[in-house]
């Protein structure tokens, strides 16, 4: 950039970084005046390695996306329409635009028929179709929303009449000869439609989430002509035939969003600008905008290749400043990630509901229009090779790589090799990763110094930040993939949904940073910590660049300010030490998760990086501290001090412009009822390092590779974090021949998991559907027993048991019957919006917790409605064994019903009677169930009140409890239970108090007692043990009477007294 000598910290982030508000205004000239927008293709197969023809793609899938469903529950928001107008606006800005204007939607700017772009056929179908490898927090959400929406007929925008135009600054095109340019060659209209079309898309869903239609337009899909609302929103003027803004020129492109959410208008240009208001004293000082004829853009005095921020006055070294022992390095599962612990619920319940759909950025409305668009690119961000022309040259290649990135616009670029201990060990699928790309490419993008400077760090924006720049990578560093792969070679963008990369090191070994005390967080010289970052992995030949040395390591030995402001105390105050390998100041990774995903004043956090004295807005006067720091680190106490005396850090309320929005139960988004985390700087606190509690997860605590629960042992961890040493002790011991310290991963466990195939749905009824599964091999699956169910992974978030329905014979196969109830708790309507044929998901082996005694003299099998799939299981086992048996199944109305097919069909089919309330054939069971006498059984399964009718009826006729078998399939009607305080022993001596707000499950995993958690209602019964001694309050749905005497089930029942002890063996 060039210079700023004046901070825009008074200046509100509506108002944009140009001084738009002291542009002319004039009357709008006649629409018929304004030369039509002449669209824009993305096609060059005259030049292969044209970068236009990898954007094609991204810009594709935006314009695929550019609509969809209106929320139905329209959300509260304020009501001034220049509020509004000053939001949306600020979010453009927030979103990099160069300028926003808003205008009315005239009859003059809709086109005769709407310009489509010709590749969105082809995308929209895999959006329907294809399944995404990754298992990331809501993705299946994600994907279900965007197959509806390509499955829903096309979209009109009758009713809009208002136009939000968003400006990109087209940048000086490549100079003749200039190194790395030659894929940039004529694409700058193309990059400003891309980067435009990337802010509309995303504004226009976060319109719709709100409740009010919105649709975008782009040069190369649109329903209205983008230069007539351009001129009426107020961002050009026409002149000499062609559309002028007063600081561009004609060097801009642009895109639309048109909506029915009234928002004030800005007026249109005058034709004529006077020069003493748009480039008076103000603009060639700066004194009123970030931008201003001193601090243009940055590309105008410098080359492309060597991108906006002066890299080459760096010291590069040959290796990090931080010790990396490369040899004993553990590769982990992706799985070990905290946000996927989270989603399997690793770390309790609470975790998991806050992970469930990804509802951390859900929660807040910006972050959730975001995420939209970057589940859609998770389909774009791998794929083969073109037979590409195979450039060799590896300095040529890596100018090109990075002249073409910093073009597009990411902030920082470093390239290395790709080591083989930088990649995960498994997949998010839990198969084994064999590295197969020896190259990276390191891209971090800045979060933005202005809204961070509004936001507390931990408040309603946060999550916003921090996905936006993950979205900007994703598309930035997925054209970047894209273009190596038309260039002949293999190429994957790792993003935030979908990455097989540690990128730490990678970011390390590129020359972007050192390692900082915020822990996994990179800091760069220039942008601080306020960064996301990606990578590129390739089998490009590409020149590599060094890692640096300013000084950070010293300067963060020396100031604690991260540790003291973070709000959940998972920085350490304390030494580096080694951790898996790295030299590292390890952050508890729990504690961080466990407030970013639970925190209920905002939506994730970044305080660190808000509070950071290197989190710089980027002005002349700031030069001083930043040589300072970079040459004599030793001040940093001092330059943490008075960066505390400047507020740098704390909360500036002129920036502060999103509205704190919190989505509601139905489904729409209101002002939050908690407390908002706008919390100021803690400068009294005084944070001691042998004061903290701190754990880490290093290999030999990580959980196993598969998409299946594994609890954490968190007093492990602790103990794992007081084992940690020093690099100089990590040194000395391997001297010795001491290997004791070293984190070596764990032997392979048995996965838990089945990969199965959906080989067959059927929709038997509007609202019940089976799903037959194969395994991927085609292999006979683990056998089963009747009355068995299955764990089913529908997401990570959402395991769900399911009674299998087949015939235990046939082990080809398994069968289930599913009830879609859009009131539940969300798994079943998330498996019917995504369980389609050829989806590969996984499945638990067989596990049975209602078993069928089989020499039952005779057997009563009662199903009130889709508790019928047990029942139709052991009728197959029954008639194979030859022994008597009835199969009675209750409905309300044939049309709800499932099985009827397969009911008449079966070989048994004689012994199936059907009860149907609508028909007047409602079961009598005092009739149908006879007086016990030995040898006697009954079984049912069904809705609470059927099952207790059966129940009591048959108790009635003498069947004692070891005759009577009812498995619940849903929780029932719950009395009003209290909770109170009690005390868990176990059997080896161990105490623990378990707490009102809290299940004996919860507290026995948090202290390291490994129990198996699944359903966390009470159900499934996973989580029982056997009572030693005390009163227990029983409160499953699983265990008989007679179980109860000796066994209880940990997730839900707790000591019968206040203050009572339970004694238990596990």
């Amino acid at each position: 950039m060039g210079l700023r000598f004046f901070s825009d910290r008074n200046r509100p982030v509506h108002l944009g970084p140009f001084p738009l508000e002291r542009a002319a205004s004039g009357p709008m000239p006649n629409p018929a005046s304004i030369p039509r927008h002449p669209g824009l293709s993305f096609h060059r197969p005259e030049d292969p390695a044209s970068i236009v023809n990898a954007m094609g793609e991204y810009q594709a899938m935006m314009d695929a996306i550019r609509d969809g469903f209106v929320n139905k529950a329209r959300s509260v928001c304020p009501d001034n329409v220049t509020e509004r107008a000053n939001h949306l606006k600020a979010f453009g800005y927030f979103s990099d635009a160069t300028m926003v204007g808003i205008g009315p939607l005239l009859q003059e700017a809709l086109l005769p028929e709407p310009r489509l772009n010709p590749d969105i056929d082809r995308l929209a179908n895999d959006l329907k179709t294809r399944q995404t490898k990754t298992l990331a927090s809501g993705i299946d959400m994600i994907m279900a929303d965007l197959k509806e929406s390509m499955e829903a007929p096309p979209s009109t925008i009758d009713g809009h009449h208002t136009a939000l135009v968003f400006l990109y600054e087209i940048p000086r095109d490549p100079k003749p000869g200039e190194t790395g340019t030659e894929w940039i060659t004529d694409a700058q209209a193309h990059r400003a439609c891309l980067r435009a079309t990337e802010t509309a898309v995303v504004i226009a869903n976060y319109i719709r989430l709100l409740g009010w239609d919105a649709k975008a337009h782009t040069a190369t899909s649109t329903d209205v002509d983008l230069n007539v609302c351009t001129v009426a929103a107020g961002l050009a003027y026409v002149s000499s035939g062609q559309l002028v803004n007063p600081w561009l020129g004609d060097r801009f492109g642009v895109a639309v969003v048109t909506t029915n959410f009234e928002l004030a208008h800005d007026a249109p240009l005058a034709a004529e600008q006077p020069k003493s208001l748009t480039h008076g004293l103000a603009w060639k000082l700066g004194s009123t905008s970030a931008r201003s004829s001193l601090n243009t853009n940055p590309f105008d005095g410098r080359r492309y290749v060597d991108g906006p921020h002066p890299f080459e006055t760096l010291k590069r070294v040959d290796t990090p400043t931080t010790y990396i022992d490369e040899a004993n390095v553990p590769r982990v599962p992706k799985r070990t990630d905290m946000f996927a612990r989270a989603q399997f619920g690793d770390m309790g319940k609470k975790l998991q509901d806050g992970a469930k759909g990804g509802y951390y950025a859900r929660k807040a409305a910006p972050s959730s229009a975001q995420r939209r668009m970057l589940g859609a690119f998770v389909l774009l961000q791998d794929g083969p090779p073109e037979n590409g022309p195979l450039p060799a040259n590896l300095q040529n290649n890596a100018d090109a790589i990075k002249a073409t990135a910093y073009w597009l616009g990411v902030d920082a670029l470093g390239i290395s090799r790709c080591p083989d201990w930088t990649w995960y060990s498994h997949d998010a699928r839990g198969e084994p990763i064999d590295p197969p790309h020896d190259q990276a490419i390191s891209i971090i993008i800045d979060q933005g110094y202005e809204t961070m400077d509004g936001a507390s760090g931990d408040d309603w924006i946060s999550v916003a930040q921090s996905m936006r720049a993950y979205l900007r990578f994703s598309l930035l560093g997925g054209v970047l993939a894209k273009q190596i792969r038309n260039l002949g070679y293999s190429a994957k963008a790792h993003t935030v949904l979908d990455g097989e990369v540690l990128q730490p090191p990678l970011l390390l070994l590129s020359g972007l940073g050192e390692v900082s005390r915020i822990g996994e967080v990179i800091l760069n010289p220039f942008l601080g910590p306020r960064l996301k970052s990606g990578v590129v992995t390739t089998d490009m030949p590409l020149a590599h660049d060094k890692p640096i040395d300013f000084g950070l390591q010293t300067f963060c030995e020396s100031c604690n300010k991260c540790a003291r402001e973070c709000p959940s105390g998972a920085i350490t105050a304390g030494p580096k030490l080694m951790f898996n390998g790295y030299e590292i100041w390890k952050s508890d990774s729990q504690k961080c998760a466990t407030y970013r995903i639970t925190t209920e004043g905002g939506a994730m956090c970044g305080r660190c990086m808000k509070t950071c004295p290197w989190n710089l807005e980027g002005l002349f006067a700031e030069k001083p501290f930043r040589w300072a720091a970079m040459n004599v680190p030793q001040t940093a106490p001092l330059l943490a001090k008075l960066d505390d005396a400047a507020g740098r850090g704390g909360l500036n309320p002129v920036k502060k412009w999103w509205w704190d929005l919190e989505l509601q139960e139905n489904g729409s988004y209101a002002p939050t009822n908690h407390l908002v985390n706008a919390r100021d700087l803690q400068k009294d606190l005084d944070l001691k390092y042998e004061d903290q509690t701190l754990a880490v997860y290093p290999a030999p605590l990580a959980p196993h590779p598969y998409p299946y629960p594994d609890p954490m042992d968190r007093e492990a961890g602790i103990e794992a974090y007081t084992k940690m040493v020093s690099a100089a002790e990590h040194r000395a011991r391997l001297a010795k021949g001491d290997t004791s310290h070293l984190h070596r991963p764990k032997d392979a466990t048995e996965s838990p998991v089945v990969p199965v195939m959906v080989s067959k749905v059927e929709k038997m009824s509007p609202t019940v559907t089976k799903y037959e599964f194969r395994h991927v091999d085609g292999h006979d699956l683990p056998e089963w027993t009747a009355g068995g169910h299955l764990d089913l992974v529908v997401a990570p978030e959402f395991l769900r048991q399911y009674s299998m329905s087949g015939d235990p014979a046939d082990r080809s196969v398994y069968q289930i019957g599913v009830l879609r109830e859009d009131q539940g708790r969300g798994g079943s309507a998330l498996l019917h919006r995504i369980f389609a044929e050829g989806r590969r998901v996984f499945v638990s082996k067989p596990i049975n917790h209602f078993p069928l005694v089989e020499d039952a003299t005779f057997t009563w099998l009662m199903g009130g409605g889709i508790g019928v799939t047990p029942m139709i299981a052991m009728a197959h086992r029954l008639h194979a064994l030859g022994r008597p048996f009835e199969l009675h199944y209750s409905l309300k109305t044939r049309a709800e019903a499932g099985y009827l097919d397969d009911l008449a069909n079966a070989p048994w089919a004689d012994k199936v009677h059907i009860h149907v309330s609508d028909e007047g054939t409602r079961a009598d069971l005092e009739a149908l169930i006879p007086d016990y006498a030995d040898g006697l059984h009954i079984y049912t399964c069904g809705p609470d009140s059927y099952m207790n009718s059966v129940m009591e009826t048959a108790e009635r006729k003498g069947f004692p409890d070891e005759a009577r078998h009812l498995e619940y399939f849903a929780v029932p009607e719950l009395p009003e239970y209290e909770n109170h305080p009690f005390t868990l022993k176990l059997s080896d001596g161990r105490s623990f108090r378990v707490p009102a707000d809290q299940t004996a499950t919860d507290v026995l995993n948090a202290n390291g007692v490994a129990v198996d958690v699944k359903c966390s209602d009470g159900i499934c019964g996973v989580c029982k043990a056997r009572v030693l001694g005390g009163k227990v309050e029983h409160r499953d749905f699983v265990l008989s009477k007679a179980q109860r005497q000796d066994t209880i089930i940990l997730c839900q029942s707790r000591a019968a007294e206040p203050d009572g002890e339970i004694m238990i063996e596990l």
